[in-house]
């Protein structure tokens, strides 16, 4: 299966209707809110003040001064997806733990119904999956560790307590493509999901589309240029004991134009027995979450729940 921009390419602009595959009934189309977040400016003296308080009220805030190129990263995602079906399709499988991964929805075969987008999936740092044609490792790696240890001091630990729990972190980066819909209201570019690893970081284009749920309603993420959308994962929740709370968001498409984003998840080695840190329990906080390992956690995300939120709870 070539994919969903495949396909929409080959209608050279007749495509009127979504395909019975990809149907999705919803009504996100019509939300009008806007998400109220905070921003955190990584060069400023509140930096770490401002980082905890957005990590434990928030769980989703955006982040200034990080470092990244990103109209370089943009530019190359667009320059994959845009690249021909042949060169894309060397990379197709549903194999979750391969380097390089080029796929549609989240694993075609096992779903009944497709989300409205193709994504070019690498993990990098992790050894136990062979190498990676394309070794290079972000130079902005060093600020998400700073990070991490910023919220393990949120939280009454050591500095360094995060990253130990994490052993060897690894680095999941998710592009993912998002053609023009005909019909909005009758597909969704992705289901409403909590992300599986430690720590998000998104980078999106102007379009929008990303939604947030926050109590019982749905909320816009607006596209602030330059800066990154950062949320809580499953395994924060877990290793915090629920401070940090992973979030629940989707993506919606329209039918005027494509969008583009980027995603980098930090996760722990995926042979990491993750459970609620030791010095987080008590008689009089119990451990909230059963203990799995990161690889087991994913596995099942991809094959058995592609939607909601999966934690375990105890």
């Amino acid at each position: 299966m070539a994919g969903i921009k495949a396909f929409v390419d080959s209608c050279n602009g007749t495509l009127d209707s979504v395909p019975d595959r990809y149907m999705m009934p919803n009504e996100a189309a019509d939300v009008s809110r806007y998400a109220v977040l905070p921003i955190v400016d990584v060069a400023s003296e509140s930096f770490e003040r401002d980082l905890v308080d957005a990590c434990t009220k928030y769980g989703m805030f955006y982040v200034k001064n990080h470092g990244i190129h990103t109209e370089d990263v943009m530019r190359c995602a667009l320059e994959f997806f845009n690249s021909p079906s042949e060169d894309k399709m060397r990379y197709y499988t549903e194999e979750i733990f391969t380097p390089v991964r080029y796929c549609t929805s989240m694993m075609p075969s096992k779903e009944e119904k497709l989300e409205w987008h193709d994504h070019l999936q690498m993990w990098l740092k992790e050894e136990s999956l062979g190498a990676h044609p394309w070794p290079a490792f972000p130079a902005s790696y060093k600020s998400v560790s700073r990070m991490l240890l910023v919220m393990s001091e949120g939280l009454g630990l050591r500095s360094n307590r995060l990253l130990e729990a994490f052993a060897e972190m690894v680095l999941l980066t998710r592009a993912n493509f998002y053609p023009a819909c005909p019909n909005p209201r009758q597909a969704l570019g992705m289901e409403g999901h909590t992300d599986s690893g430690g720590l998000t970081f998104v980078l999106q284009d102007g379009v929008g589309g990303l939604q947030l749920k926050q109590g019982e309603d749905w909320y816009n993420v607006r596209p602030l240029e330059g800066m990154l959308v950062v949320n809580m994962g499953d395994q924060l929740e877990v290793l915090s004991n629920g401070r940090y709370k992973s979030i629940l968001h989707r993506v919606m498409v329209n039918s005027k134009s494509s969008r583009l984003s980027v995603g980098a998840f930090l996760g722990p080695s995926l042979d990491a027995e993750i459970s609620p840190i030791p010095e987080l329990v008590s008689q009089e906080s119990p451990a909230k979450y059963r203990s799995r390992t990161y690889r087991d956690y994913m596995h099942e995300v991809y094959t058995e729940h592609f939607s909601g939120k999966n934690v375990y709870v105890a």
